[in-house]
């Protein structure tokens, strides 16, 4: 077996041992798990490290996301699009809602590598494309 094949078998095993009851990375037992690992030879640890933080990234994309909106006075809108984000995915998301100033009457959202952006800019610019 490699090195790069067992290291990933470490860290996927690690990343189960994260997961709480509804399958989310939890963060005290991440860190309980790296204070642990720290423990052991860095030369042996690092790369098991490095592939446990990827799958951490990957799994936290998987039911997290952020939502960009120009003003962030109405939260109803939030709301309504984690709801229809969870039923769509089977699975309840997490929105991070961000301020976005140059964003105009609109929104962006980023879960994992999708984005999904409805604003005027975005209008404006296929509509120019469509023209042109």
């Amino acid at each position: 077996m490699s090195k790069d094949s067992n290291s990933l078998k470490i860290a996927k095993g690690l990343l189960q041992l994260s997961l709480n009851d509804e399958g989310k990375v939890d963060q005290e037992k991440v860190k309980e798990i790296i204070k642990e690992m720290r423990k052991e030879c860095i030369s042996k640890s690092l790369p098991v490290l490095r592939t446990y933080l990827t799958l951490i990234k990957r799994k936290i994309n998987t039911y997290q996301g952020i939502f960009e909106i120009s003003d962030n006075k109405d939260s109803s809108f939030s709301t309504t699009v984690t709801k229809k984000l969870s039923d769509l995915k089977g699975c309840e998301i997490d929105l991070i809602e961000q301020k976005n100033e140059p964003l105009i009457a609109g929104f962006k959202l980023r879960i994992g590598d999708d984005v999904y952006e409805d604003s005027l800019s975005s209008r404006i610019s296929r509509l120019k494309k469509s023209l042109t």
